[in-house]
Parts: structure tokens; sequence; C-alpha cells
């Protein structure tokens, strides 16, 4: 075993080991349960699943989409672990921590390929431990980060082609390509980043009009082959909306005319970026997100080097503009897109390998570029060389720090919100009184009960997805009769997200009927996050 495997198998087992460690929390989530989890778990038990807008392949309904905006591609990673471990949060949570070392993986090799050994170890190191990726991975459901690996599979299948110029590497770039769109929309961020740096860096051939292009030629074989892998990549959202009449381009439709304020776009996604380059605040939800600010440091003047290279260096540094480019092209499409869910710093993920990999770049191009600007002795040259290793040390150090720390808060407070381990509590109690019927008053915690109790509990919706009550509500209700065992399950007055406490106590009194709570659902810190209650004549 050479020192560099070493190397990479000691990054690799310190990346599992802080993504791993107490991996049942926070508590499982909504979209984790609904996208992933239940979906998967219905598959492993031969039963019907309950696809998405009932939308599947085949008598079993295998589903095509999670979202109109997400593939089922989690929900297949995801059918052996709970075939192997049954339905619990580990099941779920274990299959992304292996999507996150094949990112990894990914990201090694293409930066070996591209940039050498140094820069890929360099790379690997300083995603492997920062804290965004490690707490990311740990939940990969949420950030579909299955497009993560995809992405750095492109690069390296696009740089495959840039060398080989055969029709089977374009065919295979065309295919990952398909299959990132596939599964989550916003891969298009990625593939028009692509577009954008290609035409960008070819500005001067065009308008000399030079029949050579960066960074080759395509002949009508190679654009063919493309052409049919991205359709095969993509077959499965034009077959989901064969099915559906188009549902979702409809909604998409609907997002894209709606009005947004551009600036506050901005300026949201700026900050956003900003927190999730640092890992700082938008883990709230784990207890604590202390960040390491040092990153928007790291980052900038890595920027910094950056540029000074490709203007020292010109063609020669073209793989530094390549890479500037690359994320700058696709950075800036974020602001201007709008999503279906609203503007979210998770959004963001699937930029981490790019600004780690500008920074491990800018590190190892420090001594070269310094013989080149402003040559020193070697006495010099050492002492330069001990400095960015204690910087980037020092780095890598905080983020160990900030790992740990976001640890320890997350073990006693359990997680907050929708990411409450409450859940587990919960899931417990229904499963140890098995009512016949269980009625979900509020959002987010549905699904996750019944994937947890194996589908013997199975809450069912009925506040309506919208902010208001809307005027199906008492319709539902009364398809529960409240004489027949049913428990109504609601989050208390400080924890919920659709209120329906005050509507369900104007229906059951007009009923001339009378709450009685049943339990207190608590988390980890304590705090009361559920309420039972069943609903009694009035004596």
């Amino acid at each position: 075993m050479n020192k560099n495997t070493l190397i990479m198998l000691v990054v690799l087992t310190c990346y599992i080991c802080m993504a791993g460690y107490q991996l049942d929390l926070p508590g499982l989530h909504y979209d984790e349960a609904q996208e992933s989890g239940l979906p998967a778990l219905q598959i492993a038990s031969g039963k019907v699943v309950s696809a998405f807008r009932n939308v599947g392949l085949g008598n079993n309904m295998f589903p095509i989409m999670v979202q109109d905006y997400i593939g089922a591609i989690h929900v297949y990673v995801t059918v052996p672990f709970i075939a192997i471990f049954g339905p619990s949060t580990v099941s779920v949570r274990l299959p992304s921590i292996l999507i996150g070392v094949t990112i990894l993986l990914l990201t090694y090799g293409f930066i070996r390929t591209v940039w050498g050994e140094r820069t890929a170890l360099l790379a690997t190191v300083l995603l492997a431990i920062h804290p965004s990726f490690v707490f990311w991975s740990r939940q990969g459901t949420l950030i579909a980060s299955v497009t993560l690996a995809l992405m750095m599979a492109l690069f390296w299948a696009c740089h495959k082609w840039y060398v080989r110029g055969t029709w089977q590497t374009a065919i295979v770039a065309g295919l990952i390509a398909g299959l990132g769109t596939y599964s989550k929309i916003l891969f298009v961020w990625i593939l028009f980043g692509i577009l954008g740096t290609t035409i960008i860096i070819n500005i001067s051939n065009f308008m000399v009009g030079h029949k050579n292009i960066w960074p080759r030629r395509p002949n009508y074989i190679d654009i063919i082959a493309t052409a049919a892998g991205f359709i095969i990549g993509i077959s499965p959202i034009v077959a989901f909306n064969l099915i559906s009449q188009g549902k979702a381009f409809a909604r998409t439709s609907d997002i894209a005319t709606s009005k947004s304020n551009i600036l506050e776009n901005v300026l949201g996604r700026a900050d956003h970026f900003v927190a999730v380059l640092t890992g700082n605040s938008h883990f709230w939800y784990l207890g604590s997100s202390p960040g390491n600010r040092l990153w928007l440091s790291a980052f900038i003047i890595s920027l910094i080097i950056l540029v000074i290279s490709i203007m020292c260096h010109g063609t020669r540094s073209k793989k530094n503009c390549v890479l500037l480019l690359l994320f700058l092209t696709s950075l800036l499409q974020v602001p201007f897109t709008p999503t279906p869910s609203g503007m979210f710093p998770h959004h963001l993920a699937i930029f981490t390998p790019l600004w780690t990999t500008i920074v491990a770049v800018s590190t190892a191009k420090i001594p070269q570029l310094l013989k080149t600007v402003y040559p020193v002795s070697k006495h010099y040259q050492l002492t330069i060389v001990i400095i960015i290793t204690w910087a980037f040390t020092t780095l890598i150090g905080k983020d160990l720090r900030t790992n740990i720390q976001m640890h320890q808060t997350l073990g006693k407070v359990g997680g907050e919100s929708p990411h409450t381990d409450a859940i587990y509590s919960l899931a417990n109690h229904l499963d140890n009184i098995n009512p016949h019927n269980t009625v979900a008053l509020d959002w987010g915690f549905a699904p996750q009960v019944q994937f947890l109790t194996n589908e013997r509990i199975k809450p069912q919706e009925v506040f309506g997805f919208s902010d208001n009550t809307d005027t199906g509500f008492v319709e539902r209700l009364d398809s529960y009769n409240p004489d027949n065992d049913t428990v109504y399950v609601l989050h208390t007055e400080d924890n919920v997200f659709m209120n329906r406490r005050t509507e369900f106590e104007i229906y059951t009194n007009t009923h001339g009927r009378r709450l009685e709570n049943i339990g207190i659902i608590s988390q980890s810190s304590g705090k009361p996050i559920f309420e039972l209650y069943v609903v009694n004549k009035e004596q």
C-alpha cells in the first residue's frame, strides 16, 4: 500500500466516523421518509407503492419521481438497506453516507487526473471534513446528494472525452448529464455552467471564425452520442410527465411566472452561500451551528490567487480558468432561478466540491506562483511552505472542532423543529396504543410514523397543504369517526407548521364533543413537541 492510498483510507475513515456518529440524530425528517424510506420499504415488502402523483411503473407502482423536480434514485439506492436492516433511520441514512464516500472518491479521481495527486488529496481532505458536507451527507435525501456524485462524474467524463474524443466517452457524458437532471432539476445549473464556460473561453475563436474550439471540436457522431445519452438519462422525467399529463410542467410554469424580487433573491442567496461555505447558522436545527469563519477568508484568498495565476500563466493555466468560470457561471444562475420550495441554503449543496477544489488548487499553486511573480531563496521558500501548511492545518483543525461541537450539542438536544428526535417517541407511543385511526392535524410527522412502525400506524393528513384551512377540511375530518378509536395528533403551540388547532376545536364544539389530551411527547431536551387527543361526547 503506497502513501497516497493510506492517506485516502485515513480521510475516508475520518469522514465515515464523523458522518456516521449517532446516525439516528437528528430525528428522521418528513422528506427522508416521504422521498426515500417509505417507498423503499413498500418496494422491499413487495407492496404497492404510494407513488408521487400516483404515477408509477408496473402493478406495484414503482416510483419514477418523488417530487416534480426530484427523481427516485435515492429510493432505489435505499431498498437493499431496508431489506437487510428493516425500517429505521439508519437504513435511510447509511446509503446516504456511502453516497458521500462515492462523492469523495470521484472528487479525488477527477482532480488527480486534471491537477495531480497532491491537489487531489488536499481537495478530498477539505471536502471530507467540511461541516456542511459532513452533516448534509447524513441526511442525503434532503439535498439529493446523488447530484453531487453525478456532477463530479460528469466533470470526469467530460475530461475523458476531451482526452480521447471517442463516441463512447461522449455518450457516457451525455448519460450522466441526463441522470443528473433527472436526480434533481437544479442540476441544470451545472449544465448551463459548462455551456457558459465553453462559450466564454471560445469567444475569441468565434469572433475570428476559427474552426477549432476548446476543449475540442465535436464531430457529428459525438453530438449524436451525447444527445442519445442525455435522452436516455432524462427519459424517466419524460415518462413521468407523459403519464401525469404534464402536471409537473404546469407547476413549473406557475413558479416561473411568479413575481419575485431579484435584488432580494441575490442578497438572500449571497447570505446563504456564506452560511453554507462557513457552516455557520444554517444547521440551527441540530442545536448549534458555530461554523468555521476561516473558510470565508480562505475562499476569498484562493479566488485572488487563482485570478493572479490565470493572469501570469495565460494559456498554461487554462484548467484553472475553466474551474473559476465553471463555478461562477453556475453559481450566478442561482438567484435568478425560481425554486418550488422557496429559497433554502441546501440548494447550494451541489457547489460544495467546487469551492473546496478552488481552495485546494490555489493552495497547491502558491509555491509555483511565488517563483514566477516574486522569486525568493530556498530559505524563504521553506518558510512559505511552513506558513501554508500551518494555515491549511488550522482550517481543517477548526472544521474538526466544529464537527465535534455540533455532535455534542446534537446529542443533548436531539434535533429541532421538523428534525426533532421526538418523532421516535411518537412512533413508539402510537405503535403501543395502536389506535384504529390516527389523524395528523399538522405537517411534519405522518410519513415518519408510518415508516418507523413498518406501516402498522398510518396517520392520515387531513390539514390540507395550504397556509389557511381549505373548504375540504371539515369533510376530511368527517371521514374518521371519533368514536371508532381515533387519535388526533397535533404539534404543541410553539411548534406548529400549519395551525389547525382553532378550527379543530370549533369542529368538535359544533358537534357537541370535547377534546381530551391523552399524551404529550417531548424531545431529548425535554421540550414538548406533540400532543395527542381523543374526542369524547359531552356529558
